[in-house]
């Protein structure tokens, strides 16, 4: 059995990864390499999308509330869609398509990031 070392750090709002680059600020990313993250996208394979985290102001969370974004519908989930964005409304599932529930907006711009697992057709 492996086990792997955490190195996140625990905040009041948020468990934050250190030590990654790559990806784009304000999108969804996933880890891509040894250290390294890219944008992820609802056309990923479920693998890649077991692990994904949010990249805002250049910190990575794997999950928390995720400040300073814009136009959030309060109470809505969100999903992932290509490129890393998130939408309220959740893709079908396909055979190249899965559906990633990412959370949900607490109001306009903070989103209680909690993704789930990725969802096949």
């Amino acid at each position: 059995m492996a086990f792997i070392k955490s190195t996140s750090i625990v905040t009041d709002t948020a468990i934050t990864v250190p030590g990654l680059s790559g990806g784009t600020d304000s999108k969804v990313v996933r880890i891509s390499g040894i250290n390294t993250a890219t944008n992820a996208s609802s056309t990923d394979t479920t693998t890649q999308l077991n692990c994904v985290l949010f990249k805002q102001n250049g910190v990575y969370y794997a999950s928390g509330v995720i400040s300073g974004l814009t136009s959030l519908s309060a109470g809505s989930p969100y999903f992932l869609t290509t490129g890393g964005d998130i939408t309220s409304t959740p893709p079908t599932p396909t055979t190249t398509t899965r559906c990633l529930y990412l959370g949900f907006a607490l109001n306009t711009t903070d989103l209680l990031f909690r993704p789930g697992i990725p969802i096949s057709g």
